[in-house]
């Protein structure tokens, strides 16, 4: 697990002590969300109906459950339940009673960076062996698949009973969210397959907003605000602070991947070349490089290496065009967006400073 006061030492002085006021209710929501064990009570509530025949219970916590909670044990700085947790306040919602809402957000995530580990055919995430290298590609594919649909039980078996009207409200945020993560999710495996290598800015932020906002930040902004009863007004307001948020945070991301400033980044540096994906940084040095760099990039990315020689070599050429200076620049401009859109938020005072530094940590102070 990550070291929590490293995390802390990082943060902005208000997002730090809500973070420390909430932050053990909301491990607590996440472990209790995923049984130790699955049982028939537990299939029951999942399913809304007894199985008509017996089910081997524990084959299925070992191939879903298990290596779901794998992920979730070398958890992360847990950054969405934190941001559903403040807007679910600032809109006079009490965190601590949504605790299965706030669970279900981090089981979404970790179940979906699963799935994206064994696409890219990743080593290691946080440190440990990716779910794939240590339980294979079926059974990955198919924890990953299952954990996801598990992490929406709370909306679809209305654990919290909200109104049918809220109920259905959020069911229909989910749904439309989970086809926008399918055409994000397909464009950036083209690209990357077909070895494209003149996907222009305006097509990158668009696909990485339709594959990860959802998961990331627009998410748990949006369900947050149904679930509060925030004004109607806000959401798509909301809905954009999630954009922004997300690429602000993606883009430092793919800057940490290929220079990363702790050893605690848990993940093989350079992953992306390897993986042969095109992040903001090689698509801007492929843009700009004379014909014989950019003919080396097209060929490493295509080989996807794992040579430390040859991502090196990229490396340089990216320090070459200045892209990481680049990449920095359109960080702070989705920044100063994120303050934009807190700015026009109807909520007191207190809360939009809780966002303005949650926008400052995930973009400016984004570490490992």
């Amino acid at each position: 697990m990550r070291d929590e006061q490293q995390v802390l030492d990082n943060m902005p002085a208000s997002l730090a002590s809500f973070y420390s006021h909430k932050i053990a209710m909301v491990r607590t929501a996440i472990a209790d969300y995923l049984p130790t064990s699955i049982d028939a009570a537990f299939f029951e509530c999942v399913t809304g109906e007894q199985p008509l025949y017996d089910q081997d219970y524990a084959a299925m916590y070992a191939s879903i459950v298990e290596p779901t909670q794998e992920y979730l044990a070398a958890s992360g700085k847990v950054l969405r339940p934190i941001l559903a947790a403040i807007v679910l306040e600032a809109y006079g919602t009490h965190s601590d009673r949504m605790g299965s809402f706030l669970g279900a957000i981090e089981v979404m995530e970790d179940s979906s960076i699963m799935m994206d580990d064994y696409i890219d055919n990743s080593g290691l995430r946080r440190g440990i062996p990716c779910a794939h290298i240590a339980h294979g590609f079926p059974l990955a594919n198919i924890a990953s698949c299952t954990g996801f649909a598990l992490s929406h039980y709370v909306f679809y078996r209305n654990v919290h009973g909200f109104s049918e009207s809220k109920a259905r409200r959020l069911l229909d945020a989910v749904a439309w969210e989970h086809v926008q993560m399918a055409y994000g999710q397909l464009e950036e495996l083209y690209w990357t397959e077909s070895d494209v290598n003149n996907v222009n800015e305006s097509q990158y932020f668009q696909q990485v907003i339709a594959r990860c906002a959802f998961l990331s930040f627009r998410g748990p902004l949006h369900y947050a605000a149904i679930i509060a009863d925030g004004p109607r007004t806000d959401l798509p307001t909301l809905t954009r602070l999630g954009e922004y948020l997300l690429l602000g945070y993606h883009i430092k991301g793919d800057d940490l991947d290929m220079s990363p400033d702790s050893p605690a980044w848990g993940k093989i540096a350079g992953e992306d070349i390897t993986t042969g994906r095109r992040t903001l940084l090689i698509n801007h040095t492929l843009a700009v490089a004379n014909n014989d760099d950019r003919v080396t990039i097209e060929r490493i990315i295509a080989s996807r290496t794992e040579d430390e020689e040859e991502k090196k070599l990229v490396y340089n050429l990216i320090l070459k065009y200045k892209s990481f200076e680049h990449t920095r620049e359109i960080a702070v401009r989705f920044h100063e967006k994120c303050y934009g859109c807190i700015d026009s938020l109807q909520v007191d005072g207190g809360h939009k400073t809780l966002l303005r530094e949650f926008a400052d940590f995930a973009i400016l102070k984004r570490r490992v």
